[in-house]
């Protein structure tokens, strides 16, 4: 019951521009939120999804067809992302969608299949991808990449600006975007987890005319940091309460991050309130009073500060290949070697890789005996070699388990990464 009977020819291809209708159909019925469903809406998606088909290189858009009929759509997005402070290449999954009368027949599994091949042949490290449902990807082997931090504060607790800082501060304008690419480019280059953003993003931010940004510029005139952002009405019935959304905070180092929040705080007559996030866990100590507008007590003593979710998820496409290719990754000092045992999801089979910390790198190791033995669910696997978590405290909570706890304490120590990766791309 649910699956297509044997007669029914099932293939995957991209899509062209006489499939433009078959797409709107599928695309219009899903992920619902702010979509209309009349002419002028089905007109608007029908001209951006045939500019990407007719311009993109770095996003592909391919569909599901059953017998010749479109039943599911994606899109494949090469991206180049930072590994331990190198680029290399990752592939995300994008607005997966299938049909509402073909739900429940494995298409969506059988999608995913086809990404993670695209992804493999294509050399990518990692795949990613933004859950809809987060248990249909754990089961499929997913990890997460690190979590995004919101606060919601009053504008006047962000760090007062210093005089020494305003006059390397400006308004940029429109015309500035590719400048401001070109600084968040450099961002990414330095921040482990961080991608590049991709065409069909860059297009939408270039065309958001709603969007402020000020930067920060350096003595050569360089543009070392900017923070985008948009005001919003806080009130429906006084025009005089806003708020200050920021979509973006790029920064080169801590001190134009500060003159950054210093400039948003400036506008404190304007907007009250200010809605940022990060990935950064420590953001709360930048501030005096790092408590949010909910003013919400949690028992025993706790003052909110922040909201905290997931996002990205990952999967890595090659264990092997993964090590050997982050071979630079530099280790605190020991010698130890580890075995992870998980089981393959997308594969069904058991899996078992050593690994060999030595010299301040790792290499996957081939008959090393080995020193303590990991076992993890594969998303915890890309998860802990990506230094999302801790193998200490996923021990603690049984998340993962080990046969030897000092060497597994150790290990911990070598895994140990001091910034978990974590992006907020739009994808």
């Amino acid at each position: 019951m649910g699956m297509e009977s044997p007669c029914q020819k099932r293939e995957i291809r991209p899509l062209a521009e006489a499939d433009i209708e078959a797409y709107l159909d599928i695309y219009l019925n899903s992920y619902p939120a702010y979509k209309t469903l009349d002419a002028e809406c089905r007109q608007f998606y029908r001209e951006k999804h045939l500019l990407e088909l007719r311009e993109d290189r770095q996003v592909k858009t391919v569909g599901l067809f059953e017998d010749g009929v479109l039943i599911a759509t994606m899109k494949l997005i090469l991206f180049s992302m930072n590994y331990f402070g190198k680029m290399q290449p990752a592939c995300g999954l994008m607005a997966l969608e299938v049909h509402p009368l073909h739900k429940k027949q494995g298409a969506a599994l059988e999608m995913v299949r086809y990404f993670e091949d695209y992804a493999r042949e294509h050399g990518a490290l990692l795949t990613l991808l933004l859950p809809f449902q987060i248990g249909f990807y754990r089961r499929m082997g997913y990890g997460f990449a690190g979590k995004l931090y919101e606060y919601r504060l009053p504008t006047a607790v962000l760090p007062a600006p210093e005089r020494k800082t305003r006059k390397h501060l400006r308004l940029m304008r429109p015309e500035d975007f590719d400048e401001a690419l070109a600084c968040y480019n450099r961002f990414a280059a330095k921040n482990h987890g961080m991608v590049e953003k991709h065409e069909e993003e860059i297009r939408g931010a270039r065309g958001d005319i709603q969007v402020r940004r000020i930067g920060y510029y350096g003595s050569g005139g360089r543009l070392l940091g900017y923070a985008a952002f948009r005001f919003e009405s806080a009130s429906e019935t006084n025009y005089t309460q806003n708020r200050i959304s920021v979509e973006e905070l790029v920064y080169e180092n801590g001190a134009v991050l500060r003159a950054l929040l210093g400039a948003l705080r400036l506008q404190e007559d304007l907007a009250q309130t200010v809605v940022l996030r990060t990935g950064e866990e420590d953001f709360h100590h930048l501030l005096h009073d790092p408590q949010d507008v909910s003013r919400r007590y949690i028992d025993f003593g706790f003052l909110q500060t922040n909201v905290s979710a997931v996002g990205t998820m990952f999967k890595l496409v090659d264990v092997r290949d993964f090590v050997g290719k982050t071979a630079y990754r530099q280790f605190p000092a020991g010698t130890l070697t580890a075995e992870f045992r998980y089981y393959d999801e997308m594969g069904c089979r058991d899996e078992c890789i050593r690994i060999h910390f030595a010299d301040r790198c790792w290499a996957i190791a081939e008959s090393d005996a080995a020193d303590v033995t990991v076992t993890c669910g594969q998303g915890d696997l890309a998860s802990l070699l990506m230094g999302s978590c801790e193998l200490a405290g996923m021990i603690r909570l049984g998340a993962v388990s080990v046969n030897n706890e000092a060497k597994a304490q150790e290990l911990s120590r070598l895994l140990h990464c001091s910034q978990k990766p974590w992006l907020n791309s739009d994808y």
